[in-house]
Order: structure tokens, then sequence, then C-alpha cells
């Protein structure tokens, strides 16, 4: 059976709509800081095309972090997705920009305290920044406890796995044993000890599920350490504040 042509694939906009949708009637969950675990974020005849155009390792970059052994990733940029095949870089252009549109962060708003506090601040009036990659990570990939930045909206992780045979290979979520410690702004790219925090949780690494938060002074994430043979397949993305000058 031939693939559809690019031309073939949904509008946008109803892809767009589906992701909103998806956000907005999934239940929140608050423990340990406010998330959603969205099934199904894409439509699926989208998500089963964006499974199939996943990049060739050899076109991957290595992020060559000491704290970030054996992760691989793409930029989903414009220059990026024009340097693709046609077809492919449709289908990513596509993902990227139902996953983040222009009504997403204030439809989210009522969800997440820190977004909406966010979104009062000045640097606000500029529509958000996206940086969207691709990520795949290999074994002996570890993350410590951290926030992410505060500069950023909202963070999303779709994971893209073949199967659905290894859920626990998810993004960890902590809990502080101090239950009065929190990350402030000064801290928000710094790794934590692993000790400190009690494993709370595990977002479930299956096809089409979407992890959402704000980013906030304890939204503690990171990634458990895995020995076996597994590779971690997910689009990454963040909504981040315009902060440049004029």
């Amino acid at each position: 059976m031939h693939a559809k042509r690019s031309t073939d694939l949904p509008k946008p906009a109803g892809s767009a709509a589906h992701v909103l949708r998806r956000l907005e009637e999934t239940p929140l969950r608050e423990d340990p800081f406010p998330h959603l675990v969205v099934p199904d974020a894409l439509p699926a005849d989208l998500y089963a095309r964006a499974v199939a155009q996943w990049p060739r390792f050899e076109a991957l970059a290595l992020l060559q972090m000491d704290s970030l052994p054996q992760r691989y990733q793409m930029v989903l940029s414009d220059r990026n997705l024009r340097e693709m095949e046609p077809e492919a870089g449709a289908i990513w252009r596509e993902v990227r920009d139902s996953l983040f549109g222009p009504e997403t962060l204030t439809r989210l708003a009522p969800r997440f305290p820190s977004l909406a506090a966010k979104l009062e601040t000045s640097v606000a009036a500029r529509p958000a920044m996206v940086y969207a990659r691709l990520v795949e990570d290999h074994a002996g990939h570890a993350m410590l406890p951290h926030t992410d930045v505060f500069g950023t909206f909202l963070s999303m992780l779709l994971y893209m796995p073949a199967d659905g045979r290894r859920p626990d290979l998810g993004t960890a979520l902590y809990r502080p044993r101090d239950p009065s410690f929190t990350a402030n702004a000064g801290r928000s790219t710094e790794r934590f000890p692993r000790e400190g925090f009690e494993l709370a949780g595990t977002a479930p690494f299956l096809p089409n599920h979407l992890l959402a938060y704000a980013p906030s002074d304890r939204s503690f994430h990171g990634v458990e350490p895995v020995e076996a043979p597994c590779t971690r397949r997910f689009l990454l993305l963040f909504a981040v504040m315009d902060s440049r000058s004029p």
C-alpha cells in the first residue's frame, strides 16, 4: 500500500484542535506537582505517520553534556524541516505546530497556576518562542532531578516508542524528602542529588502519550538509570519566554 502524499494529510488546524481538546479534557494530576498525562495526544493517523518518519540515527546529533550520556537529538527548526524530505518535513511541522499553537498557553493557564502567573508578566506580551527537538536516549542515559528553566511557560514530552512494552522508561516525577525544599529561579538549571527525593511516579512511556507541565519551583523530574538495553524516542517541546531586547 502506498503512503498518502503530504497534501492528503489532515489540515494542521484539525490536528491542533485535537491536541487542545485532549489537553483540556484530560484530568489534571496534582502529585507531586501539577501535570497532565495525555493518551492519544495526536490524531492516530498523524502519530503513525510521524513514527514512520523518525530520522535515521546517523542524522541525529549527540547532545554532548557530561550529565546527559547517550542522548541524541534533532532540532525541529524551520531550517531543518526544510532540509528534510518533503513528506517528513510536512509531517514533523504539523506535529510541532499541533502540539503548540497561539491558543495553547491561554487555554491551559486555568489548569496551571505557575503558567497563569507567568502570563501576567510584561515579557508575556510577546508570543512565546518554541523550541522542539526529537530526542533519542540509549541505555546508560540518566538525568538527576531538576525543574526546567523558570523562563519556560510549558514543557511537553510526546513519547514515541515502537510499542508499549517498556512503560517504565517514561519520565520520573520526584517529591523532595524535605517538604519545604524548592528550586528558586537562580537554581532552575541545577540537577539535584537523587537521594534527596522520593520517586512519586513515572509518566508511562507508551505510544502517543504526552506529558505536559508548567515548570515551577517544585516541578522536579528526571530519568531513572536503566541498565538493560533500551531506546527512548520522544519529542521534547518547550514554549519559552522571549526575553530578547526589542
